[in-house]
């Protein structure tokens, strides 16, 4: 689907995503409709005047400024995100819509929840039991899978990809609940026992799908419980992470990582900070497996008997102190 810039678009579409009503232009059909209409963030079309970055510069790019960071995509636009309230896009000539949408629900939701003060992390994350835990990595280490896998098992989908954590309680972090969708490859699809041609791809000429996930996806902040860091291995084994390796591992799977040091100009510090809560308070390990797809169900198990042994032990240490 194309968006022309002759086009004018007038409507509001209200949503709720990561704890923000969100007033969009264009309709964002993977999200939450709101029934609030009192705004915490708007995404708009405007022509941007000015902007540091060139059409001719490169595939992808991006500059932080004194008015907000701009983003670039060819083929697809310019974008402005500022003061973690507004998402304004210059688009391109008959720009593809899905485009425009993955690139808005990505990237450009990233920089807007770093504005707002969220520590995000390329993770995907569901709820056990009333305890979220994320799965962390980069590109192609099936976070996506491994939650829709969670997901066909009974447990609540939290977010795919951006895992926005709130600090508002200082004994727990939370995760913020994303919106109703898993972006799988078919061979991911099929092992959840679908058919991938049932499902439209996110966008023409690639082959990952979008489903979107009709229930089982719960709408408020879930406790964040433990961080499993994805990784391969001759077996599938969950092991504790060194001390000196948490940090590193956070640092590499931050979201806003993939902009370099753009983002980190005007507030390291409150960065770091939030990381160094992450790791104190959070059991953070990591998950080794096989590439093999047909060990999903196991790895399920295995998580679900990890976290369940921490919280028996998390009780019966509360017990003890109570007597």
């Amino acid at each position: 689907m194309t968006y022309s810039t002759s086009q004018i678009a007038t409507n509001s579409y209200y949503y709720q995503a990561f704890g923000l009503t969100i007033d969009s232009k264009l309709p964002l059909p993977e999200l939450i409709v709101s029934k609030k209409i009192d705004a915490d963030a708007v995404i708009r079309f405007n022509k941007l005047d000015y902007s540091p970055l060139t059409a001719n510069s490169a595939q992808y790019n991006f500059q932080l400024t004194p008015e907000g960071m701009y983003l670039f995509w060819q083929g697809v636009g310019m974008f402005l995100i500022r003061d973690g309230k507004e998402i304004i896009i210059d688009a391109q000539p008959e720009a593809d819509m899905d485009k425009i949408r993955l690139f808005i629900l990505g990237a450009a939701m990233g920089v807007l929840l770093h504005q707002r003060g969220c520590l995000t992390l390329h993770a995907s994350a569901v709820a056990v039991n009333g305890n979220a835990v994320a799965f962390l990595g980069n590109k192609g280490w099936g976070k996506s899978t491994l939650a829709a896998t969670f997901h066909a098992c009974g447990h609540n989908l939290l977010t795919d990809d951006i895992a926005a954590i709130d600090f508002c309680n200082s004994s727990q972090p939370s995760i913020l609940p994303a919106f109703p969708q898993l972006k799988l490859w078919p061979d991911a699809v099929s092992s959840l026992g679908k058919n991938p041609e049932n499902l439209p791809q996110l966008i023409t000429d690639f082959e990952k799908r979008n489903c979107l996930v009709s229930d089982g996806f719960i709408q408020k902040p879930v406790p964040l419980k433990h961080i499993y860091v994805l990784g391969t291995g001759d077996t599938l084994e969950i092991k504790p992470l060194k001390p000196q390796e948490i940090l590193t591992y956070l640092i590499s799977n931050s979201y806003i990582t993939r902009f370099g040091d753009e983002l980190l100009q005007l507030d390291r510090a409150s960065y770091f900070i939030k990381l160094m809560l992450l790791a104190k308070q959070i059991s953070i390990y990591r998950l080794l497996r096989p590439r093999d797809i047909s060990l999903l169900p196991q790895t399920v198990q295995l998580v679900e008997k990890h976290l369940a042994r921490y919280i028996s032990s998390e009780q019966d240490a509360r017990t003890t102190v109570i007597k």
